[in-house]
């Protein structure tokens, strides 16, 4: 038996993230090195413009494969994938997952959040990989942390006892010295006799002696 986990997701609180490191990041930089123009830190931050909105986009369905790739022996294969709900106007979206009926149900808010930190990460690393390369590589460490903490929500309780007692496990001891008693021996000595034998009739028709 099993039991279906759907990770639901936000897409607006995901940009968000992405939008808050990458501000905060740039500005930091700026502030450090008063000479590099404001134009250059503001490059670096995903904002509102149309094409940060399509890179973090891109970004977000990459991550999302490579979510899906980790955890393809969990993946529900469906009809519309996870990418064509992406690209609809709604902020939510789902990742179904099936998993053995022994996995903890308390689990599954904990395994979206940290779903959600794993999307964050990847886009982060993305985002980040041309221009910061060594500042990237801190997202891949903490994607993979993410990963096997949701490895660890699918680990299987502890299987329920039996309501069966141990003493109700016994053995049974036949005596097959005795020997069986056919009903169909031939050698039984209470055959009947056939009525119809003609030896045993007298005949009717004969005349009796006077």
């Amino acid at each position: 038996m099993s039991k279906t986990i759907t990770l639901n997701l936000n897409k607006a609180l995901i940009f968000e993230a992405v939008k808050a490191d990458s501000f905060d990041t740039a500005r930091i930089e700026k502030c450090d090195d008063p000479v590099k123009l404001a134009a250059a830190a503001a490059a670096q931050q995903a904002g509102g413009e149309g094409h940060a909105e399509r890179q973090m986009l891109r970004h977000l369905k990459a991550a999302i494969g490579k979510f899906e790739a980790q955890m393809a022996e969990f993946l529900v294969v469906a009809d519309d994938s996870v990418s064509d709900d992406l690209a609809s106007n709604e902020d939510t979206f789902t990742i179904t997952l099936k998993v053995n009926d022994r996995y903890n149900s308390g689990l599954a808010t904990p395994m979206s959040s940290l779903c959600e930190d794993y999307l964050v990460s990847m886009m982060l690393y993305n985002w980040w990989r041309k221009s910061k390369p060594e500042y990237s590589k801190n997202f891949v460490i903490d994607a993979t942390d993410a990963i096997q903490h949701i490895r660890l929500c699918l680990a299987k309780t502890a299987p329920e006892a039996s309501t069966q007692n141990y003493t109700d496990v016994t053995g049974t001891v036949t005596d097959d010295s005795a020997p069986s008693e056919d009903p169909t021996d031939p050698t039984d000595p209470t055959e009947p006799t056939d009525p119809t034998d003609p030896t045993d009739q007298t005949d009717s028709s004969e005349p009796t002696e006077p």
